[in-house]
Order: structure tokens, then C-alpha cells, then sequence
């Protein structure tokens, strides 16, 4: 198994079918077949060897997956590199995890004391490429990627994957969230970001098309996009899927004609979904997961509204735990530590054995987040076990909390953290964003009323925009690190 022999494989089959359209370009699975060859040449030719880490660190445009596929088809594993980090943090992502050769764009400034090959575009496809290239080796235990689950501030982690993991994680798209070669598969993120480079490369596996339209760009801008190039599916981080709802006055969709929205990454509150369902497209999946350890949970529009509080029903091919501090299994209902594995899931950090050691048990991954299973095998999340909140010996979830606020017409965003208090061990405060000035009195009494005395913000702070990691999720600590 290699799984870059798919794009071979549809080249032959579907030559003109367009693989990946640009808003400059388009390119059909012959050009898409091409691109693979020169770029796993250029690999070689720079001694790239079978197990090389390459890193990338490319612009979303159809050089990056022609590359992603063509580290594959050398035999190399690919690390994911954000092209907006600084050098420094470039640097030392690539040197902590060994990377033979790192691509940049060609505009792009070499990163010092890290081998760099500078990436054109267009791609000058080399014709002779086939012809000169071994065979692609075929195990299927050999690494594909390090998919990085954190930012670049401390030490970086990254799970190894291999291409077995990641045609594992295919079949979980093509079965639980309805991929298939029909779609025309519009990508609103980042390619660095793992939900957009992995649904992307399920869709091109599969031999539809992908539609790549990264910010920035307006939700207006977008909307109209999606509907010009006739997408049928698309994946939008639960942020744009807030902007979007914004952005159509109507009660009508905006995207009449999109068959499925998946939005993952982080949480996308009842509220939110619903609003999606009448604004946005009818069938939304609010899809659950991680870098480290693939799906666990889909929540779909057929789903019953009383479940619009879960994360959603367990996914094909994946088994989850909620348990104690000592690893042992609670009941359904009771909240715990929730673990899971399936064939999707890395086994261990890339040479990080402590790290490892927290994170994965016995084959279990542990994603650090709290929540429980209920009877019917959806699963709920209640909070991070680094963001709960202990008042007064209480455990109090930021998700209740933060799922009230948002209730509220007018709130846009909401996060909710721990602030130290000689009282109470913790007290709870709350940011917000707004559509429109907001009286953070009136949220506070609105929580009163929905929740018990413990619970409610101790303060609210309405902030004009929320800080925000590299993958675009609220950064809640720097919103801990700015308390007072």
C-alpha cells in the first residue's frame, strides 16, 4: 500500500476529470498525476531517501497537494509546516523533528540552519519524471505523516501516522461523514490545518475534486464562491460557520446546493448548529476528533434534536472509553476521562516518550478531554481536563457555560476560564465577542437564570476579538495569562 498509487490509478482511469481547482487554475488527474511524478523526483534528487521527513511549509494552492502526494510517492513522511509561522518557529519544528529537506515557496525567505528547496507556481512539470522514478515503495506501515497537535510555542508534539492509519481514516470519511468520487469538495481552510489536508486528500483518494478556497476572503465572498463552482461538500471551521450566519439575512440557505457541510476543529454549540441547518445547508455534520487519534464522534442533521448537545454518535471503526483517574471504565453517563483508538489512531508522540506516556495507554488515546457516553452511544464533552474549573471543590465544564452565553442572540463567541481566587480556589469568568454593544450585566443575569449560583461568571468581558492558536481555536491561555 501506498497512497499516492490512487492518484496513478485515477490518472489512468479519468484523465480530464478535474482534480483540484484553484481561483486561478484547474488541474485535471493527468496534471494532478504529473505534478505527484516531478515533485517526488525533485525529493529524490535532493537525497530525500524511504523514512525521510520532509517538512512543508507551502501556500494553499495545487503545488502543496501535488507535493503532500509526491512526499508519499518517494517513500518520505510529510510534516506540516504553517507557512505564516515566524523563521524562528519553522526552525525549530524542523530541527526537533529531524527534516531532511524542507519546501518553502519560492517568494518565501530560506529558514537559516534548515535545508530548503523552493517551490515554483505554477509547477514546471517536468514530462520525463515518470520514466526516471522507481517504484513507490508499498508498506503500508511506512510513516505518511507528523500530524503536529499543537501549536509552535514549548515542545512541539507529532503523532507518527501511517499511510495504514490514514486509509483507515478514509474509510471513516467515505462511511460516517459521505465522501465519495461524485463530490466536488470545497476546502474554506488552511491546508495545514489536519482537518483540511486530510478531507482533501480523502477527496482526491476517492478521485473527486477539490475546490481550494483558503482565507482570507469575506463570508460574503465565500458564500458566493462555494455556490459558483458548484461544490457539493465543503469543510468550514465552526469560526466561518458563525460568519456565515452572519452574513445571510435570509431565513433561506446560502448553500442550496451543498449536499454536506462538515464543520470540525472545535465545538459548534446547539445554537450555532441549528442556526447553520436554516441559514447555511440542511444536512451539517459536526464531526468530533483529533489529529493524534482520527474521529470519534459525528453529530447529523438526522440526528434527534434532544442529542443536540453531544458530540454525536460514535464513528464506524472506532471504540471509546470514559475513565477514571486509574484508567478504570465508568458507567454510561458518568463523566471521565474519555479515550478511544481505532485503526485511524498513532500509537505514540514521534520521539517523545514522555509525552507519550500521558497521552496514550495500552493502544487508548487520550485526547484530554472530560465527558461521558450515554446509553444510546452518544458521546458528550464537558470540558478539558486542563480548562475545568474547581470552585470550592466543585467541578464546573466551560462547555455548559459557554453554550448559555451563546444563547443570546447577540453573543458571537464565548470562552469561559479559571481565574485563581483565595475564596473559592477558582472563580469563573467569561469573554465574549458581540454583533452589537452588550451590557455584560445583562449575560451575567442571563446565566443566573440557566444555571446554578456556582456556575455563573463571576465576571463577563466583552473583547472585540478573541486571540486565536495557529489552527484559528481561541487561545484560552492567553486569555488566562491576561487575567488580572
Amino acid at each position: 500500500m501506498n497512497l499516492a498509487d490512487l492518484i496513478r490509478h485515477h490518472a489512468r482511469r479519468r484523465p480530464a476529470h478535474p482534480a483540484v481547482v484553484a481561483r486561478d487554475r484547474t488541474w485535471s488527474y493527468a496534471d494532478l498525476d504529473a505534478a505527484t511524478d516531478t515533485a517526488a523526483l525533485r525529493l529524490l534528487e535532493r537525497g530525500v531517501r524511504k523514512g525521510d521527513i520532509v517538512g512543508i511549509a507551502l501556500g494553499d494552492t495545487p503545488e502543496h497537494l501535488a507535493f503532500l502526494w509526491g512526499i508519499a510517492r518517494a517513500g518520505a513522511v510529510i510534516l506540516p509546516m504553517d507557512k505564516r509561522w515566524t523563521e524562528g518557529e519553522k526552525q525549530r519544528v524542523a530541527q526537533h523533528f529531524g527534516a531532511r529537506l524542507t519546501l518553502i515557496d519560492a517568494a518565501d525567505p530560506a529558514i537559516a540552519g534548515v535545508e530548503c528547496e523552493a517551490v515554483e507556481a505554477p509547477l514546471r512539470i517536468d514530462p520525463a519524471a515518470r520514466a526516471k522514478l522507481p517504484d513507490s515503495p508499498a508498506d503500508p506501515d511506512l510513516g505518511f505523516v507528523l500530524s503536529l497537535s499543537s501549536g509552535t510555542t514549548g515542545r512541539p508534539k507529532g503523532p507518527l501516522l501511517t499511510h495504514r492509519n490514514f486509509y483507515h481514516r478514509f474509510l471513516i470519511y467515505y462511511i460516517t461523514l459521505t465522501f465519495s468520487e461524485h463530490d466536488r469538495f470545497a476546502c474554506a481552510s488552511p491546508l495545514y490545518f489536519s482537518g483540511s489536508r486530510g478531507f482533501s486528500l480523502c477527496a482526491l483518494y476517492a478521485g473527486s475534486t477539490v475546490v481550494l478556497l483558503p482565507p482570507p476572503v469575506s463570508a460574503a465572498t465565500l458564500i458566493g464562491e462555494v455556490n459558483d463552482y458548484r461544490c457539493t461538500s465543503a469543510f468550514i471551521v465552526p469560526t466561518i460557520v458563525r460568519r456565515l450566519i452572519d452574513a445571510n439575512p435570509s431565513d433561506g440557505h446560502c448553500y442550496p446546493n451543498l449536499r454536506v457541510l462538515i464543520s470540525t476543529g472545535a465545538a459548534l454549540f446547539p445554537e450555532d448548529r441549528e442556526l447553520a441547518m436554516k441559514k447555511i445547508a440542511p444536512n451539517i455534520i459536526n464531526f468530533y476528533g483529533s489529529a493524534e487519534g482520527s474521529g470519534i464522534s459525528a453529530l447529523t442533521s438526522a440526528h434527534p434534536p434532544e442529542k443536540s448537545r453531544s458530540a454525536g454518535a460514535i464513528v464506524w471503526g472506532t471504540e471509546v472509553r470514559v475513565v477514571d483517574a486509574d484508567f478504570n471504565d465508568l458507567p454510561r453517563g458518568e463523566i471521565g476521562r474519555i479515550c478511544y483508538r481505532s485503526g485511524g489512531s498513532a500509537r505514540e508522540f514521534y520521539r517523545d516518550p514522555e509525552a507519550s506516556a500521558l497521552a496514550f495507554r495500552d493502544g487508548w488515546y487520550l485526547p484530554g478531554d472530560l465527558g461521558y457516553v450515554d446509553a444510546d452511544g452518544f458521546v458528550y464533552i464537558t470540558g478539558r481536563e486542563k480548562d475545568m474549573i474547581i470552585r470550592g471543590g466543585v467541578n464546573v465544564y466551560p462547555n455548559e457555560i459557554e453554550s448559555v452565553l451563546l444563547g443570546h442572540g447577540e453573543v458571537a463567541e464565548a470562552a469561559v476560564v479559571g481565574a485563581p481566587s483565595q475564596q473559592f480556589g477558582e472563580e469563573v469568568v467569561a469573554y465574549v465577542t458581540t454583533r452589537s454593544p452588550l451590557d455584560p450585566e445583562v449575560l451575567r443575569a442571563l446565566c443566573a437564570r440557566e444555571l446554578a449560583p456556582y456556575k455563573v461568571p463571576k465576571s463577563v468581558v466583552v473583547l472585540p476579538e478573541m486571540p486565536r492558536t495557529n489552527v484559528g481555536k481561541i487561545d484560552k491561555q492567553r486569555l488566562r495569562n491576561s487575567l488580572p
